[in-house]
């Protein structure tokens, strides 16, 4: 059970059970099951999976000669667009990234909501929420940019 409050003197919050309503609640929705879905269907495509790795490895062996002060060269970044190209033309990995970036919209709502009512000291609107001067994100840490 998550308890917060470490003594008798502060009031005692149970969240455990209204953890798991807001977690049965996302395992019901639809939007949430189709990107899991799609989840799976990548990880159970064993083409989709290789390329993705490869990609992958070769992104961060780039990012950590470039960090490392080397310079890509030419043929390093074509050869990287090519694989790039290639495994993002799979179906499988563009669902893949569709549904990661679905499930990472979710939680960043989540978050922002969760945030904001720390900051409010209630519960926020959708307004309070939503981007400020028509684009970005509400704050820092918010989520919801």
């Amino acid at each position: 059970m998550l308890i917060i409050g470490a003594d008798d003197v502060r009031p005692r919050l149970d969240l455990g059970e209204k953890i798991r309503e807001l977690c049965e609640a996302l395992l019901q929705d639809e939007g949430v099951q189709g990107a899991r879905d799609r989840i799976e269907n990548f990880l159970n495509n064993p083409e989709a999976t290789r390329g993705y790795a490869k990609l992958a490895n070769m992104n961060e062996a780039l990012n950590q000669k470039q960090t490392s002060g080397e310079e890509i060269t030419e043929e390093e970044g074509e050869a990287f667009e090519q694989l790039r190209s290639e495994v993002m033309s799979n179906p499988a990995v563009q669902e893949f990234a569709e549904a990661r970036g679905t499930l990472q919209d979710i939680e960043g709502a989540i978050m922002a909501y969760v945030s904001r009512t720390f900051e409010l000291g209630r519960v926020p609107s959708e307004s309070d929420c939503a981007p400020r001067g028509g684009g970005g994100s509400c704050g820092s840490g918010c989520g919801c940019d």
